[in-house]
């Protein structure tokens, strides 16, 4: 009986997309045409395809069809795996040399290039290297490639032009190929960054507030706190070219900037003061008086803490949290805040005292430049304080202690504040129907934050308040009508509760 004829070897043909070199005959269908003619001419059964569509996928871990072809091999699927150049397989020596150890030695799948012979035996000396001479040169092509194109970036970002990925908010003119604001975004990175100047606003706030109008990133997801803290440390925002979370205002850009420069500058005030200042943990939003209510007996922050039940929310002392001296005890949350919003509740200032705090803030507005010129001259001292430190000419002990003495001039100058008169009038005005509009507790918190610096409280009662200096006439008008009132009600007066 004649021998039966041996089955044809199965083969799997892997394509890779390059953007660069289709040009040079490395299209897909070049290379689909070329190892079908191959398998063809060998005898060769192509039984599964592998396409991996996209320039950028250098690596073979991010190939998902290259994975795919690694997955099958395991379950030996085929015999052999064609390729039309070394450069399709892999572009780094090591990659390639691990892949194909791979393969060949443990599954025993040849790797063949159907452009350039080798040899059929990869052991064999001059075959080993041929093939290294081709993986050589594969990666220096890509390594250079990479050099001029970087290089040719860098010269077009010199020349005031944005490269790469825009960032959010600017799109390309289709006409002139130009960057160019896009309509429906840039409001909205004018919004955010006005938002922040006012000192009352996180990156995390920012962000629900842009999810909450139904913005989305460029890959269609939602706003996080990175996403949004990379978007005001971008120079470009304000007619700059720079690159990912770059402040650095060297290269003037050639597009229309969506953020004054000024409003830019005064964002990054806020930013570094806030990474000076030591923070606590993340506070709930549900404490009104967050980082505003203090301690009566010892002058500790009074921090904001669960009870046994998730929903009841307690104040307590600093100093007593960590196992200090004080008797403070923990008070209620709710009836310490009622307080307050029912005191402001009962004031209504007549027009002149109105009249008088609004031009106090705007004077305050007024002098805030000598603080600013203040606080980036401290800033400056603490960034050459550093070098120093770094150089060597100062000792560590030293080091910290300069620090520290800057640091704490800039916490007492406090953080940049930009007022808004529209909405301190409209506070003034009318509290209660202003606190009834703005129902999340953030919202609420940020009202009474632009009224009071601290508020001191003792056995569940609060005794004093601090006001921010423009609200100073008005509190004391406040609590002169307050003793009015119980003058009139008690004939013997006691201090305001």
């Amino acid at each position: 009986m004649a021998d039966a004829t041996p089955p044809a070897a199965r083969a799997a043909a892997y394509v890779r997309e390059s953007t660069e070199e289709q040009g040079q005959g490395f299209s897909p269908d070049a290379q689909r045409q070329a190892i079908a003619k191959f398998a063809a001419e060998n005898d060769l059964t192509i039984v599964e395809a592998y396409y991996d569509f996209h320039s950028g996928w250098r690596k073979a871990d991010g190939r998902p069809e290259f994975q795919r072809l690694m997955a099958d091999a395991a379950e030996r699927r085929f015999d052999i795996v064609l390729v039309f150049h070394t450069s399709r397989f892999a572009r780094n020596q090591v990659e390639a040399r691990r892949y194909k150890a791979l393969l060949r030695e443990r599954l025993g799948i040849r790797v063949v290039s159907v452009t350039q012979p080798m040899g059929e035996d990869p052991s064999d000396p001059s075959s080993f290297l041929a093939e290294s001479i081709h993986e050589m040169f594969d990666e220096y092509y890509s390594v250079s490639l990479s050099f001029w194109t970087r290089a040719g970036l860098a010269e077009k970002a010199r020349q005031g032009h944005l490269v790469g990925s825009l960032p959010w908010g600017y799109v390309r003119d289709k006409q002139t190929g130009g960057v160019v604001p896009d309509p429906e975004r840039a409001p909205l990175i004018l919004a955010i960054f006005e938002r922040y100047a006012t000192g009352q606003e996180s990156d995390r706030t920012t962000a629900e507030w842009l999810n909450a109008r139904g913005a989305t990133t460029a890959r269609g997801r939602r706003f996080g706190a990175d996403t949004v803290r990379e978007m005001l440390l971008n120079a470009s925002y304000c007619g700059y070219v720079t690159g990912l979370r770059d402040q650095s205002c060297e290269i003037r850009g050639r597009h229309e900037p969506i953020v004054p420069e000024e409003l830019f500058d005064r964002v990054q005030e806020i930013r570094r003061w806030r990474t000076r200042v030591v923070k606590g943990g993340r506070a709930a939003e549900d404490y009104l008086l967050r980082q505003l209510l203090y301690c009566e007996r010892c002058g500790a922050r009074m921090q904001g803490t669960r009870g046994s039940r998730a929903q009841h929310r307690r104040y307590q002392c600093g100093t007593r949290r960590r196992g200090g001296a004080c008797t403070q005890r923990i008070v209620t949350a709710e009836p310490l805040e009622q307080q307050l919003v029912d005191w402001l509740r009962d004031f209504h200032p007549d027009a002149a005292l109105r009249t008088l705090v609004l031009e106090a803030i705007q004077a305050a507005a007024g002098n805030r430049g000598d603080d600013q010129a203040r606080r980036r001259e401290l800033h400056g001292q603490l960034d050459r304080l550093k070098d120093l430190y770094v150089m060597g000419d100062l000792s560590k002990d030293q080091y910290v202690m300069r620090r520290q003495a800057l640091e704490q001039e800039i916490e007492r100058i406090g953080p940049p504040v930009d007022p808004d008169i529209a909405r301190a009038e409209a506070l003034l005005d009318d509290f209660a129907r202003f606190w009834e509009i703005e129902e999340k507790p953030a919202e609420r918190h940020k009202l009474l934050g632009q009224l009071f610096d601290r508020i001191w409280q003792d056995a569940g009662q609060i005794v004093a308040v601090t006001p921010r200096k423009p609200f100073v006439r008005y509190f004391q008008a406040a609590a002169e009508a307050g003793c009015q009132k119980r003058e009139r009600r008690d004939s013997n007066p006691r201090p305001p509760a």
